[in-house]
């Protein structure tokens, strides 16, 4: 039974919805089917106001309640705005301004186990996913779709209705990467070298500067409704690759740092001509000094007759892909970080769900995968009725279970290229992040995505429950070497670190997980083969200094 408060809230804030059928208009040629959603937008709206005046309800949840497709949703949403840097900004119409970031969600759906929602409250109205044990659903306002009046403010339909047609036929491809080769066909790549490089692990966070042109703000209409699109592809990109296992990088994840939105036509920017395919937008494009960031896109809403997206595909040298940095060629200079999506394509405005994908498979170029055909992956063949992955350059008749992950020929691509690349320019994470297997402030442990963990709440449970020690058990293997498999301390004086040339063996206290730091042996003591002798537990580089004191002595 919920405490007192939280009926209270529920009792306020739950709102009812009647729901709509999706057969009286067609809406887009890539939706086969949707129903209408009619909530009251302005209690949410109420709501969200009080909260925001008053200040000790910062963290309450938001709750919305409704029937569609034969099933109750219960969303119960907390801001989340981990898809953009503490020191976001926004650069538009000549100013640099913070944004508040607090209209962007994520969530649960109650007594769904599993289950996760995120996106955005704009005018008491909710857009974004909802991911549960039979699929993905995804809310969006009927006006992104169409104008004509009607009984409801917004849709909602499943990930299996989102169709592909107007690019199925003579090998339609949505990603433009090949189109790329022409222009940079005298590069040499350079071999991958296979001896391991020790990469530091907490560097996991890639820093995007992402430009919203005129034609992407005039879809959406206000920054802050930009603002919230970019956040709902940062929490579905970051989905992805947090499932992906990558070999020796145990995390990627992208946030946003700064964004530059157009607001209006600006006939002086080559980027306005409206006559541009996309491998010459993206080269304009990339004149620009994209140094201070790991990678640069461009979002717009133009269309290329069939290209939903393009990128460099990253390279282990400097010239492509994620910490590229800008370079001459042919008289010009190029910074090939980049890549752009559309929203876009046939006439037709882009369903969530593709676009998602499409900028998760832009993405992964930048990370140096290439298309999964050809010489470098080959041709990946469907298997187990599982569909292509996410990197087959070509569209595909249906969603599938492999379209949202990467094939191991991807995942071998991208962990060379990160391996090589990502220190130099991937930053340690502002906040914790509950699945890189680090025990961080606000963590009670952190197994990753490990759900059959037996002492830790993966990062895919509710929300509030991930990265804490499951009922019953006393403490978790991550959190020490201390911790036994069974959820317990491992007893008083168990050695959990042998001894080194200066310091003592490490031995368990009984009541910590966490292996104690060593006592150090005497000073004087010899080490590094008796050349050199220990100081407060450290054999020291002074080559000198052993016989320096037999001299003196």
């Amino acid at each position: 039974m919920l405490p007192p408060h939280s009926r209270i809230c529920l009792l306020i804030y739950s709102l009812s919805c009647e729901f709509f059928t999706g057969a009286e208009q067609d809406i887009s040629i890539y939706i086969k089917h949707y129903e209408g959603l009619s909530y009251n937008r302005e209690l949410i709206k109420q709501h969200k106001e009080r909260i925001r005046r008053e200040v000790h309800l910062n963290n309450q949840e938001l709750h919305l309640d409704f029937d569609a497709f034969r099933r109750e949703f219960h969303l119960r949403l907390k801001p989340d705005a981990d898809g953009f840097t503490g020191d976001f900004k926004v650069h538009s119409k000549d100013e640099i301004q913070m944004v508040d970031l607090s209209h962007i969600y994520s969530g649960i759906l109650e007594d769904d186990k599993g289950s996760s929602c995120q996106g955005s409250v704009l005018e008491g109205q909710f857009e974004g996913s909802i991911t549960t044990g039979n699929g993905t659903f995804y809310v969006e306002p009927i006006s992104r779709y169409t104008t004509t009046n009607s009984d409801y403010h917004s849709i909602i339909y499943h990930e299996d209705d989102v169709d592909d047609v107007p690019l199925r036929g003579a090998r339609a491809g949505f990603c433009g990467a090949e189109r790329l080769k022409n222009l940079v066909e005298n590069h040499q790549e350079i071999p991958v070298s296979r001896s391991k490089r020790k990469v530091n692990q907490a560097k996991t966070s890639c820093l995007l500067h992402i430009h919203a042109d005129h034609r992407f703000y005039k879809r959406f209409g206000s920054i802050e409704a930009v603002v919230a699109q970019i956040g709902s592809y940062m929490k579905a990109v970051n989905d992805i690759y947090n499932n992906a296992v990558f070999e020796g990088i145990d995390l990627v994840n992208f946030k946003v740092k700064f964004l530059t939105v157009t607001t209006e036509e600006d006939p002086s920017s080559p980027l306005s001509n409206t006559h541009l395919g996309p491998e010459k937008l993206l080269s304009l494009f990339s004149e620009m000094n994209w140094n201070d960031y790991c990678l640069s896109y461009l979002l717009t809403d133009r269309d290329f007759s069939g290209v939903l997206g393009l990128a460099w595909t990253g390279q282990i040298d400097n010239w492509g892909g994620i910490c590229s940095k800008m370079i001459p060629k042919a008289g010009r200079n190029y910074s090939h970080n980049t890549g752009l999506v559309t929203l876009q394509n046939f006439g037709y405005y882009l369903s969530s769900k593709l676009v998602h994908l499409t900028f998760a498979h832009e993405l992964g170029h930048s990370l140096g995968a290439p298309h999964d055909e050809g010489s470098d992956c080959g041709d990946l063949k469907i298997t187990g009725g599982k569909g292509r992955f996410l990197m087959f350059p070509h569209a595909t008749y249906k969603f599938e279970e492999n379209s949202d992950k990467f094939s191991q020929c991807s995942l071998n691509h991208m962990s060379d290229v990160l391996t090589e690349k990502k220190d130099k320019c991937f930053v340690v994470a502002e906040q914790p992040i509950c699945g890189n297997r680090i025990v961080e402030d606000g963590e009670e442990c952190d197994v990753g995505h490990n759900e059959s963990d037996p002492c830790c709440f993966s990062s895919k449970e509710h929300l509030g429950t991930e990265c804490t020690l499951k009922p019953g058990k006393q403490c978790s293997p991550s959190q020490g070497l201390c911790c036994s498999s069974n959820c317990v301390f491992k007893k008083a004086d168990v050695m959990c670190e042998k001894q080194s040339e200066c310091r003592t063996q490490n031995l368990c206290t009984g009541t910590s997980a966490k292996c104690p730091k060593p006592p150090p042996k005497p000073d004087m003591t010899k080490c590094s083969n008796g050349t050199r002798v220990c100081f407060s537990g450290v054999c020291p580089r002074w080559q000198s200094y052993l016989y320096t004191l037999s001299e003196i002595h």
